[in-house]
């Protein structure tokens, strides 16, 4: 099994430490709706940071940004090439909010955003000149499957149809995840194409247990976020998790959007809250090293590898 990323595709088997979603580089294009929507665009201090993270063992990035609102394949294939550090990239959409006002995909038919989606993912993402191919397809759901949400929801289930490429989702601190995996699996997807993100942020273990049984792979990624009570919140949830044995069910990330959470921009962590962190802390609870290198590299890494449908 390969993992695709920027540069080419590794093997599976070596994503031993990678932040299961992660933002390398976001410089959105003018016009954006939200003002406050995050800018990482420092080269030094992003190269410092992967150099970093790559010299205390992590291996690669899982990229959350698509095309249209931040993304530059360019300069996450000229990060991995100078740090060492894979990377994938993502097509798809997130958040309107996200976008400049005029931005095609909103009013786009379901028809012209799946081409858009799988030429991304089989030719070359828009930005590139085609030498960088994206690896999954990402949705920004807000919880509501209607309107122009539904047709690129639509867009993306056609795409991953055609590809075998999984889907990512950006969750609304996971308000109506319900609907996912019938929606899904109505049109062909089963729960085991489905990574849901942020889903820690609803802690709601009975939800989490039902997702995991019927395949869904679910991202953790708010303990450097403390807004959301890591240490009450996503801790004892990972715990009970594992303890229910859950542990191939879930990928640990960082989320590091906003400059403020690196390091090197003058945040506590950054990148190696990972090995630093992160890992020590499940050592110290009795956690086996086979589960925590699942937890924090080989399943997401598993889980983004192209399947046919």
């Amino acid at each position: 099994m390969k993992l695709r990323t920027v540069l080419g595709e590794v093997p599976v088997e070596t994503i031993t430490l990678a932040d299961g979603h992660a933002h390398a580089w976001i410089k959105p294009p003018p016009g954006v709706m939200d003002d406050s929507a995050p800018v990482l665009d420092d080269y030094d201090t992003i190269t410092a940071e992967l150099e970093e993270f790559r010299a205390a063992g992590g291996i690669a990035l899982i990229d959350c940004q698509p095309g249209g609102c931040g993304r530059d394949a360019r300069m996450l294939a000229n990060l991995s090439e100078v740090t060492g550090v894979q990377i994938t990239s993502t097509t798809g959409f997130h958040l309107k909010r996200y976008y400049p006002l005029e931005s095609w995909l909103w009013t786009a038919t379901e028809q012209q955003a799946a081409a858009y989606f799988i030429e991304e993912l089989t030719a070359g993402v828009s930005e590139s000149s085609r030498t960088v191919r994206a690896t999954t397809i990402k949705i920004g759901y807000d919880g509501l499957i209607e309107g122009q949400m539904r047709a690129l929801m639509e867009a993306a289930a056609a795409a991953a149809r055609q590809t075998g490429a999984a889907i990512l989702i950006h969750t609304e601190q996971g308000k109506n995840v319900e609907e996912l995996v019938p929606f899904f699996a109505d049109r062909g997807i089963p729960a085991t194409r489905l990574y849901l993100c942020h889903m820690d942020k609803r802690p709601d273990t009975g939800l989490h247990q039902d997702l995991a049984r019927a395949g869904v792979l679910l991202g953790y990624d708010t303990f450097l976020r403390p807004k959301y009570n890591p240490n009450e919140n996503v801790w004892p949830l990972l715990k009970t998790m594992l303890q229910a044995d859950f542990g191939d069910s879930i990928a640990l990330g960082l989320d590091l959007a906003h400059p403020r959470m690196w390091a090197h921009q003058g945040g506590e962590w950054g990148l190696l809250a990972l090995p630093k962190l992160i890992i020590p802390r499940l050592q110290s609870e009795g956690v086996e090293a086979a589960t925590i290198t699942r937890l924090t590299g080989q399943n997401v890494a598993r889980r983004l590898v192209w399947q046919p449908l």
